[in-house]
This record gives C-alpha cells, structure tokens and sequence, in this order.
C-alpha cells in the first residue's frame, strides 16, 4: 500500500465517521443525573450528554436507567423512555 492509498482511506474513514455522526438516529444510553425541570444527565457510547430533555410519559427517571435516546442533526436530544428490566 502506498503513502497515497493510506492517505486516500484515513479520509474516506474520517469523512464516513463524520457523516455517521451528522445523521439522525437513536442510542441506548444509561441516566447519571435528574433534574425537577424534565430533563436527564444520560451517560451515551459517544460520551455524556448534558440536560435532555424527556418525554412526559417518562414521568419518574432515575439514575441508572437504562433509556432509549433519539438524536437529530441539529444537535437535539431526547430521552424516550426507560427500557424494561429483567
């Protein structure tokens, strides 16, 4: 493999990365702080995330749910809702 080739596949993996974090789409994240004004701290794969907001039907959340999250592009964030436990 040359320099070139090298070259040419860091960015296609830095631009797929980017694209990938750009799209909308939901995680599985774990709560680390509540709040009285309906919103969470959520622990995610991607780091933590600070104040999002939550569903009404989500009513009592604690630390250490574990809770569904949809994200957009514009950067917004919202916990749907804790997942069942066994």
């Amino acid at each position: 493999m040359t320099a070139r080739q090298s070259l040419t596949e860091a960015v296609q993996r830095a631009a797929s990365r980017a694209v990938a974090q750009e799209a909308p789409g939901w995680l599985i994240a774990t709560v680390t702080a509540t709040y009285a004004d309906g919103t969470v701290d959520i622990a995610t794969s991607r780091g933590p995330v600070e104040k999002v907001r939550r569903l009404k039907s989500y009513s009592t959340p604690a630390v250490g749910d574990m809770v569904k999250v949809d994200y957009n592009s514009d950067g917004n964030w919202i916990v749907a809702g804790s997942l069942a436990t066994s």
